[in-house]
């Protein structure tokens, strides 16, 4: 293995978050979620089902992703969905802290998704922040990042 003494070109630090699954709600812009709710899914046999009106019981929004977050810093959020979503896309996110039941809401631009060879699965993406709904939701990932001692180990 070659260590490579680099500079941090971050201009934050991030913060991994603990190993169990951290919920994230990945939702595009309005043009790439009317294209996302287009895709047709097929049963064991082929069957095109119909699930209009769908429920999962998570509180998806219409057109939104589930995924997980691997790392987070104040400006931006390493995240993993089962469908590939365009770098330059805008999205709004919702993050489920570990023991919270509200999410933190942020607003951002997918700036990085890694290759399909490089990364067999769920695609891993990056996301810059651009503005969070409100002061409460900066405050509140703020809070979560300097308690990292208690839930999101360093």
């Amino acid at each position: 293995m070659v260590t490579v003494d680099a500079p941090n070109r971050r201009s934050d630090d991030r913060l991994r978050f603990s190993p169990a699954y951290t919920r994230v709600v990945v939702v595009p812009s309005a043009d790439s979620a009317a294209a996302s709710r287009s895709r047709t899914f097929v049963d064991i046999d082929g069957a095109e089902l119909d699930l209009t009106g769908f429920d999962d019981g998570l509180g998806t929004p219409d057109g939104g992703f589930e995924g997980h977050g691997y790392d987070i810093s104040p400006t931006g959020m390493r995240f993993e969905l089962d469908d590939e979503l365009a770098a330059g896309t805008e999205v709004s996110i919702a993050l489920y802290p570990p023991a919270e039941t509200n999410p933190i809401w942020m607003n951002g631009v997918v700036v990085r998704v890694f290759a399909h060879d490089d990364d067999p699965g769920p695609r891993r993406m990056a996301v810059q922040f651009t503005t969070f709904p409100s002061a409460d939701d900066r405050e509140r990932l703020v809070r979560r990042m300097d308690a990292r001692a208690c839930c999101w180990p360093q």
